[in-house]
């Protein structure tokens, strides 16, 4: 396989879990295609005009060969019924979910060909379209496409440059952005596919997608690399599926292997025509995962894998007889149904536990392979889609062939985790959902950027613009969403065009470039302080469940209906205590409140980590004893931990786990922990009531019997729905339901296109916390569902808005916290902006600045 070459084996890999997903079938029937047509005139070969006396040959999918003289039209080559059909039922065309159908022709000289050959062609559909287009082939492949824009539109038949004119350029002319107004520093990768030897189809599409503002391309034909360069981009992102092993790589020469693969993908580019420092990104790993028990018995039947693992279990302070075994030789990795005793337990967990520490350690070996080559902190991306981390599904998800196994389960990376153990660089995530799930973002961004300051390393994206274009500003807010938080590298997947990659690119989805440019332009426009910029260190965290991960769905034989892999949906497939991550992160959101990911890691490790947080959140069910216990000692010198309903009551290994409830002053009375199985599932039950205003509750809820706790809000009937207990200087909170899943069921409006109508009580009560805590957030916004990012630099401070509102905002104030007095504040889209300034010492900060404007749904303040 090329270095620089996806088209291969990722194609295949991800046609084939399309296939296993969608199953097969052209968007079109063969009935609905007329007869095919086409004849070709040759003009000119190479820099001279052809003679008569010139023979060329015409072949059209299936049909006779046509020879013809230089100059004049050939025969009508007609596609055959038979031949259509085949074409129909042959990829690309049966994954081609719009309605489009690719069909090749050949042309060429009859004996020695010479390139280019210039040509005119001519295309028909029986009692149809006629069209006429010029080509210049540097090889024999010329592609039909015929199409239709809408299920009902009318058909239209050309080559795919002339496809290109007519569809693409367009609408991507007038979103083209200037030259100056493009991101320079931030990279912003796609890709460009050719479909077949025409040079005009090339240049012309590589050409339109430099227009769009990005900087950075994915390799193309050596004769087209000027081109790129001419439209302004001169640098290059490369990618390869997976590194030698894939997720997993226990031999004792790994090191050099992953060395000579790194230096051959390397040298790949420099071979294509790239220079080594125009090389700016390099995928090295997409979607990696593996499949249990048959990942068990591969490490089993490893003596490498094995010794690794003995020595990973002593490193955490195991011994053979802990694990229910007499020696070293008995340990081996188990699932889940294959432990009885506690020893067994420990072994189980521990195995979990291991398998995904030891990917991450692969990938941190390979990003060293490349750093050796590219430099040290080289963006390396591995692009996760387990979009709540979950290192452990249990069940027989995706295509797992063990299907039936009790111990069936899908294994793939904790986010944090990966961060901690710097498995690469540039740690990334992709979205496949559309603009009005476009805040989800954030709470991704949150994860990935909070991973990648536990190595201090940075994060990216992969940004899917075919789901997107519902709304003129949908697509921007997901880059801001990004870029705000710190993102230096964002690839699109991809442009395409969708006739030669089906199901994966955007070409087609035209309402997607003008809030793509509008998106790129606001960070170009901005770049002088987003690219510097660093986000504080929220004083807020978000504890995401790891331990707990391995419980879940215990009492399932064989586990099912939980699902991380490719699920975009945070409330389907999902723990109630995972969703409730997302629904507290997006309360916070709307609150204009960062947000920090810690693991249980930072929680055992104390003070070092937990001392720059004020307040905490865990929803997690199960913890180890040793992260309870540092939990409550931060607690006790100032803290404010805050449980939701079900948090905290077991340890690492399932046992019951009393400190964190007795800490709270409540004693749960019932086990909660349900699998969700959709947002409109989620049934109501009941009312909390909080002083003299109320909200439905969703959802399962804890009875609590309430110790020395002060009870702050009631349910309907008089029992505990929200508690607060004082330890030392500080405090234990605990919601006996699941407040973020509240909060994100109560919006039942779609308002603009994105969801509205949540109940103000719950984001209060979720925040309050926050408020209470003693937290000094940088930006404060006058109202709710304004999310504001701050990236901070020497030269000042860059200020993403993102209004989730759905409506337009007037006046909306915004404080600023600096460190520094503020000189000139400018909207990147309305210019200059008056303001106010003063002295305001608070936590780290010296300054406040007061601005007031009017936004749509995103802007970027620029604070000098």
């Amino acid at each position: 396989m090329k270095s620089v070459n996806l088209s291969g084996r990722i194609a295949l890999i991800v046609t084939m879990l399309l296939l296993a997903q969608h199953g097969v079938a052209s968007a079109f029937k063969a009935t609905e295609i007329p007869e095919v047509s086409m004849r070709v005139k040759v003009r000119r070969v190479g820099g001279a005009a052809v003679t008569p006396e010139a023979r060329f040959k015409l072949s059209f999918t299936g049909s006779a060969v046509i020879e013809f003289n230089g100059g004049e039209w050939s025969a009508w080559a007609t596609l055959k019924r038979e031949a259509l059909e085949k074409g129909l039922e042959s990829y690309p065309n049966s994954y081609n979910r719009q309605p489009q159908a690719r069909f090749m022709a050949t042309v060429a000289a009859v004996g020695k060909s010479e390139y280019p050959l210039y040509i005119d062609v001519e295309t028909r559909l029986e009692g149809g379209e006629v069209s006429t287009m010029v080509a210049e082939l540097i090889n024999t492949s010329l592609g039909i496409l015929v199409w239709r824009i809408g299920k009902e539109g009318e058909l239209h038949i050309d080559t795919l440059a002339g496809y290109g004119r007519r569809v693409h350029a367009a609408a991507m002319e007038a979103a083209a952005l200037a030259p100056e107004n493009r991101p320079q520093k931030i990279v912003f990768g796609d890709r460009y596919i050719g479909g077949d030897g025409d040079a005009i189809c090339q240049r012309e599409g590589i050409s339109r997608l430099c227009g769009l503002g990005f900087n950075a391309m994915h390799a193309v034909p050596r004769q087209f690399l000027e081109c790129v360069r001419d439209g302004g981009i001169s640098n290059l992102w490369g990618a390869v599926y997976s590194p030698p092993g894939y997720a997993f790589n226990f031999a004792t020469n790994r090191h050099e292997v992953f060395r000579e693969f790194v230096k051959k993908q390397v040298q790949g580019a420099i071979n294509a025509g790239w220079e080594r420092d125009e090389i700016v990104l390099w995928v090295t790993s997409d979607e990696p995962g593996w499949y249990y028990p048959a990942q068990y018995k591969s490490l089993n039947n490893d003596p490498l894998a094995m010794a690794d693992f003995h020595s990973y279990l002593q490193q955490n302070g195991l011994k053979p007889k802990m694990l229910g075994a007499k020696r070293w030789s008995d340990v081996h990795l188990i699932g889940r149904k294959e432990y009885q005793t506690l020893g067994e337990r420990r072994l189980y967990y521990w195995s979990n536990r291991f398998v995904p520490w030891a990917s991450s350690r692969f990938f941190a070996e390979v990003t060293r392979a490349y750093e050796a080559e590219l430099g040290e902190g080289f963006p390396i991306m591995v692009n996760f889609n387990n979009f709540m981390g979950r290192l452990y599904q249990p069940g027989a998800v995706g295509n797992n062939r063990d299907k039936k196994d009790p111990n069936a389960a899908m294994g793939q990376h904790d986010w944090l985790e990966f961060g901690r153990l710097r498995g690469s660089t540039c740690i990334a995530t992709e979205d496949w959902f559309g603009d009005a799930m476009a805040p989800q973002w954030s709470f991704y961004a949150t994860r990935l950027r909070s991973a990648g300051d536990y190595s201090g390393v940075g994060f990216g994206s992969l940004v899917i613009p075919r789901t997107s274009g519902q709304r003129p500003e949908g697509m921007a807010q997901k880059l801001l969403a990004l870029v705000g938080q710190g993102a230096k590298n964002i690839k699109f997947f991809t442009f395409g065009p969708e006739y030669n990659f089906p199901q994966n690119c955007y070409d087609y989805n035209t309402a997607v470039y003008q809030p793509l440019s509008l998106g790129m332009g606001l960070v170009g426009r901005a770049e002088e302080l987003l690219y510097p910029g660093r986000l504080a260190t929220p004083e807020v965290a978000l504890l995401m469940p790891q331990s707990a991960q391995l419980w879940d769905l215990e009492e399932m034989e064989v586990a099912s209906g939980l699902m991380d892999v490719t699920n975009t949906d945070l409330f389907q497939g999902r723990m109630a205590y995972e969703a409730e991550t997302y629904g507290l992160h997006l309360a916070l959101q709307h609150s204009a409140i960062a947000v920090q990911a810690i693991d249980e890691e930072s929680c055992i490790s104390g003070r070092k980590d937990l001392g720059r947080f004020k307040v905490i959140y865990v929803t997690a069910p199960d913890l180890p004893q040793e992260a309870a216990a540092e939990l409550l000692r931060w607690v006790r010198r100032g803290g404010t931990l805050v449980l939701t309903a079900g948090s905290g009551l077991f340890d690492r290994y399932h046992q019951p786990l009393a400190a964190l409830s007795k800490a709270a002053g409540v004693v749960p009375e019932n086990t909660v922990r349900p699998l969700l199985r959709g947002l409109g599932g989620i049934q109501e039950s009941g009312k909390v009531v909080y002083g003299h205003t109320e909200a439905t509750c969703f959802g399962e809820r804890e009875k609590l019997t309430v110790g020395k706790a002060t009870t702050l809000a009631n349910f309907e009937d008089g029992t505990a729905a929200l508690t607060a207990n004082e330890l030392g200087r500080g405090r234990v909170i605990r919601f006996a339901m699941f407040p973020g899943v509240c909060y994100r069921k109560s919006a039942g409006e779609n308002i603009g296109g994105l969801p509205g109508g949540f109940t103000p009580l719950w984001r209060e009560l979720i925040t309050t916390p926050v408020r209470e805590g003693g937290v000094v957030t940088p930006v404060e916004v006058d109202r709710s569902l304004i999310e504001a990012h701050a990236l901070q630099s020497e030269r000042g401070v860059a200020l993403t808005l993102l209004n989730w509102s759905g409506a337009a905002q007037e006046g909306v104030k915004i404080v600023i916290r600096t460190g520094r007095l503020t000189q000139r504040v400018e909207s990147v889209r309305k210019g200059e902006l008056p303001f106010q300034t003063s002295e305001e010492r608070s936590g780290n900060y010296t300054h406040s600045t007061v601005i007031t404007l009017d936004m749509t749904d995103v802007d970027v303040l620029k604070i000098w």
